[in-house]
């Protein structure tokens, strides 16, 4: 019984990483279409933080795009950890790492928000963004919108 049950468990992790393997290649697909619309270079969109650096340059802030992925690796990485200690110290640290998550999730947002606007986009598509960015991404590469400089720069907005 434990060795079926620890086969199929492996299975269906090995499942679950090869789906999440598939979706982001889909995305990264997605992604390097955009880059080309942007006049990027398309291979860029295959480093992990190095594109998100790239995509907040063109339709946000650098630095804003990539603390956001900064601040979820921390929170993954160091403050999660700490939580699990227990006791005060690891109570603060959850309390640490949920600011960290609603920092990270505000932040996405907006990221996905200034996307959705530098191609022409309004709010709709900035939620489907979040929630689907495999999807979103095919649709701003693939699709006939058409990169309209950075939106955040040209509008004056903070916010």
């Amino acid at each position: 019984m434990g060795a079926t049950f620890f086969a199929a468990f492996a299975a269906f992790l090995v499942g679950i990483v090869c789906f999440s393997v598939i979706i982001y290649i889909i995305e990264v697909i997605g992604i390097f279409k955009s880059f080309e619309k942007m006049g990027l270079e398309g291979w860029k969109a295959i480093i992990p933080f190095y594109n998100a650096y790239l995509y907040g340059e063109k339709v946000w802030t650098a630095n804003y795009g990539l603390f956001v992925w900064v601040v979820s690796a921390v929170n993954t990485l160091v403050i999660s950890r700490i939580a699990k200690t227990g006791g005060f110290i690891g109570g603060l640290f959850g309390i640490i790492g949920l600011v960290a998550t609603v920092i990270f999730v505000v932040g996405r947002a907006r990221f996905c928000y200034w996307i959705s606007k530098s191609f022409g986009y309004e709010i709709p598509f900035a939620v489907g963004l979040f929630f689907l960015p495999f999807v979103f991404h095919l649709i701003v590469g693939f699709g006939d919108a058409k990169y309209r400089g950075n939106a955040f720069l040209e509008s004056g907005s903070q916010y």
